[in-house]
């Protein structure tokens, strides 16, 4: 059995290194054999922040790149989080 996993680029920055180390990431996790792996890139998906009247929990969501965040996360089996650090 493959489990879905999710390769998340955290950083929007101009000049961010994540998506080259989200691809090695990706990579490794290819060759262990054991996942079908999908890269998503926050800056793709142009989230904004706080912009749903309601509590995520909810599941009412208003805006549709929302919605669509709210898939991508509910179809994964696992996720790995490629984040910068800034100090």
């Amino acid at each position: 059995m493959t489990l879905n996993l999710k390769i998340i680029i955290g950083s929007t920055r101009p000049g961010r290194v994540g998506p080259v180390i989200a691809t090695w990431v990706q990579q490794v996790a290819l060759e262990h054999g054991r996942f079908d792996v999908d890269l998503v890139d926050l800056q793709d998906l142009k989230l904004p922040l706080l912009d749903e009247s309601a509590h995520p929990l909810a599941l009412q969501y208003e805006q549709r790149h929302t919605h669509d965040w709210s898939q991508i996360v509910d179809s994964a089996d696992a996720y790995i989080f490629v984040t910068p650090e800034y100090d």
